[in-house]
């Protein structure tokens, strides 16, 4: 057998079809490539499907697939192998081979690459036997080691692991690039809490609280601030459509009661804040998604295309919890496996921020799974003040505390300890109030 007839036609067939029902599956099948596929036309509609995918663009069809490929001159001549009636053939019966799930399309895709590997190290053995052949051929055993080890490393599930000596300069230097006024990191709204921990890239920060409490007005606390900051962010929200969210960020920005910006009830000045608030707003890099039943695979591939198409400084996901209270996640079990999976295969791959939330009881117990808080980089309670607290602290030190309760990147508060916090639930507003001395007993 020849290496190039070594080939999988029924699953780089089931690929394509695959994508063309559900082009989001390309952003887990990245290190598959247009040269892996033996028919040209699979491999020119994968890269066309591929194109589009990152153009953030969902319908497959043939305008669009012949529109991608024409429309660099790089890519122009690919068009010319996909006949328009023979594309539109493949398309129409595209359902019938096409896999529905990401670990079904994982699996033809892994077939895909196992014949590109099989191919290729057949050609480079080959190559080898050629060198065996040649009389007074130096370096043979050297030469031999380079070519089988190219291949495998091309088909390696694992990257080059360099020594360290060869990254420190470089991590040093981003190190100090990633500083903004002193601090390590990106800035939250309230200077107490950027002692303990800040907004890094590869890292996820989880705010935890009791139902009703404000987890969600904490995070469009921090999306504010951030976008004040020229920061783009990605805003995936399980509990308020878009429209709320509107009515919750104008509120949060105009000062207007929350009420009165939803009913109208507001005065002609109190309009022209509003509108100055939605002119700013059509300034940032922002995008919210109202996503109401979220698991790890729709996370996933969102954050996946708005990387490609728009960029993603801080993803914000507001927020795990249990199916018990009526959401999608499945077990105890998942709710940790979600949240290692938005810290390492989405900050950490991406280089991008997280901050999220979680529902806690008061003594400071995640709801649902304990897992969640080992899988994340800090976690920071935010509680109601009791009455005595209030009385004792002053009322010029809020109504609401946080406490950095678990924190891999910084310190940890001692116990008692806290930040103290006004919280205005009308505007949607969180902001730092004076701190409190703290009682020393005698």
């Amino acid at each position: 057998m020849k290496a190039d007839e070594i080939s999988n036609i029924t699953a780089e067939s089931g690929v394509i079809a695959s994508l063309v029902h559900h082009p989001e599956f390309i952003f887990y099948s990245e290190d598959l490539l247009p040269n892996h596929f033996t028919d040209k036309q699979n491999a020119c509609m994968y890269l066309a499907i591929s194109a589009l995918a990152h153009q953030g663009i969902e319908t497959v069809d043939a305008y669009n697939i012949i529109s991608a490929l024409e429309s660099s001159e790089s890519t122009k001549r690919y068009a010319e192998a996909l006949p328009i009636d023979e594309l539109q053939e493949f398309l129409e019966n595209s359902a019938d081979i096409a896999r529905h799930t990401v670990e079904d399309y994982k699996l033809i895709v892994g077939n895909v690459l196992d014949a590109a590997m099989r191919r290729d190290v057949m050609k480079r053995l080959r190559e080898c036997e050629d060198l065996c052949l040649r009389e007074g051929q130096e370096n043979l055993e050297q030469k031999i080691y380079s070519i089988v080890d190219e291949v495998m490393m091309e088909y390696s599930s694992t990257t080059d692991v360099p020594q360290y000596r060869e990254v420190v300069k470089s991590m040093w230097e981003k190190i100090k690039a990633r500083r903004v006024n002193g601090m390590g990191g990106i800035p939250f709204k309230f200077p107490s809490l950027n002692e303990y921990v800040t907004i890094e890239p590869t890292e996820l920060v989880l705010f935890a609280a009791d139902a009703k409490v404000g987890k969600s007005m904490m995070l469009l606390n921090c999306a504010v601030d951030l976008l004040r900051q020229d920061k783009k962010v990605l805003y995936i929200d399980s509990e308020l459509s878009t429209e709320v969210f509107t009515c919750r960020i104008l509120s949060h920005l105009s000062g207007v009661e929350f009420k009165r910006v939803k009913n109208g009830n507001y005065t002609p000045e109190e309009e022209a804040r509003i509108d100055q608030c939605v002119a700013w707003l059509e300034t940032r890099d922002f995008t919210h998604i109202y996503m109401p039943m979220f698991d790890a695979q729709s996370i996933y591939t969102t954050v996946k295309k708005v990387y490609h198409t728009q960029g993603v400084d801080v993803l914000i996901v507001d927020y795990f919890k249990d199916k018990s209270d009526g959401d999608a996640y499945a077990t105890y079990q998942e709710l940790g496996r979600l949240a290692d999976m938005v810290k390492n295969n989405i900050c950490g791959d991406m280089n991008i921020a997280g901050l999220a939330a979680a529902q806690a009881t008061s003594t400071g117990k995640i709801a649902g799974s304990a897992k969640i808080g080992r899988n994340v980089s800090t976690v920071i309670m935010v509680l109601d003040k009791t009455p005595e607290e209030i009385e004792a602290d002053g009322p010029e030190c809020g109504n609401k505390k946080l406490f950095v309760k678990m924190n891999r990147n910084g310190m940890q508060m001692a116990e008692g300890e806290y930040i103290d916090l006004l919280f205005d639930g009308n505007r949607i507003s969180y902001t730092e109030a004076k701190q409190h001395i703290p009682q020393t007993p005698y």
